[in-house]
This record gives C-alpha cells, structure tokens and sequence, in this order.
C-alpha cells in the first residue's frame, strides 16, 4: 500500500508470490510513500530482486558463470536538499552540502577480485532520482565485456559486444537511467600475472573528452 508508513527504527516483513510462469531476470524495489519517494530512494532506500531463470531458459555457459551483485546508488545531495524544500519538508536532508557521489553496495570504489580467465555474470541496478549514467571499463586488465539483458529483458540477440577492440573500434558505453538494470558479462585477462593488474567502471560524464569521442564515432 502506497499509504502504509514505518516510522524509524519499525520493521516488517513483506511476502510477495511471484507466479510460476513469470520471467526470470533483474528486477528493482523501492518504497512508494506518496511525497517521500524521492527523499527516500534518493537516499538509497532501494534494492534488487533477482527472479531465477528457469533451468534450461539461457545458455548453458550462462547459466554457469559466478554471478556479481552491483547496486548502484547516485547520492546527490544538494538536489535531495532542494527536492525537501520544495516540498516544504523539514526531516529529510535538511542540509547545505554539495556531494555528489555513485556508491556501489553501498561503498566508495569498493574493489572485487576477479580469476583469471573466467567468465561472471554482472547483475547491475542503477538507482537514482534523475542522473543518467554512462560508463565503461578500463585499465591494465585486457577484458572482454558483453551486455545479456536490460531492465530484465534478455537481448533478441545476446550476446552484444562492448569491446572496444583497438583505435578505431570504441567501446559501447553501458548506458543507465534511473532504476535502469544491465546484465554484463565479463572476463579479463592480466597481461603480467606476477605484477597484478586491475580494471575498473567508471563514468564517462566525468571524462568529457572521451565522452565527445564517442559521441563523434557514431
């Protein structure tokens, strides 16, 4: 019900039968209280639901990849701060600072380590209030990343590759708007083992030179 409320410090459990024939794929949940959605999601009060693909209903080499968990959150809060006060509020970020920052799980930067070689499934969600999201990988780690799904949708035709292979072939940003989701699988490579090396996501809208680069190739 969009009308219940829990004040701060209250629980509940929700139960929700999701039908036999429903499809599987990456999902996103929220609260919905009329005139706090934004002062709530915005402050990262959302999460994933990921409804199984039904044994036998994607490639057998997906079904088998490890899969990694990537809840994206845009934490403005200088448009938070606005947003309450149009609103007339005075609970919610009741503040002057001008962060502007994307955690992932919930952390800054946070780092995963990866095997060599192997193939993971990336289950992405983008949660946010307005930003839109461009981003794409990068550094000493060769890898090789393909999109599978959006917004729980497999691609009619999946793989799609996101490689950019060398100068003349850019890489095809991941591109995500608010509750936006992408499934990306990706594999990578270090070139020299016993040094180590590292690939990282990150967003295009802060690299505005490859951003125009990018928007020139197409």
């Amino acid at each position: 019900s969009i009308f219940m409320r829990l004040a701060p410090g209250d629980s509940m459990t929700w139960i929700y039968h999701i039908p036999a024939n429903h499809m599987g794929g990456t999902f996103f949940y929220h609260p919905h209280l009329h005139h706090a959605t934004a002062a709530q999601v915005g402050g990262g009060a959302a999460g994933m639901i990921i409804v199984e693909d039904p044994k036998g209903s994607v490639p057998k080499y997906v079904e088998q990849m490890e899969e990694k968990i990537l809840i994206l959150t845009a934490m403005d809060f200088q448009l938070q701060a606005d947003i309450e006060r149009q609103g007339l509020g005075e609970y919610f970020w009741q503040t002057n600072s001008r962060t502007n920052v994307i955690l992932a799980n919930g952390v800054h930067q946070p780092k995963v380590t990866l095997q060599q070689g192997k193939w993971y499934r990336f289950r992405m969600l983008f949660s946010a209030i307005e930003m839109l999201l461009q981003m794409t990988n990068r550094g000493s780690a060769m890898c090789s990343t393909k999109l599978l799904a959006k917004d729980g949708i497999w691609l009619e035709v999946s793989p799609r590759d996101l490689t950019g292979t060398g100068k003349f072939t850019k890489p095809i940003p991941i591109q995500l708007g608010p509750a936006n989701r992408a499934d990306i699988a990706i594999a990578c490579t270090c070139p020299s083992p016993g040094l180590g090396c590292y690939s990282e996501f990150y967003s295009l809208q802060n690299c505005t030179d490859e951003t125009l680069a990018l928007e020139a190739s197409e």
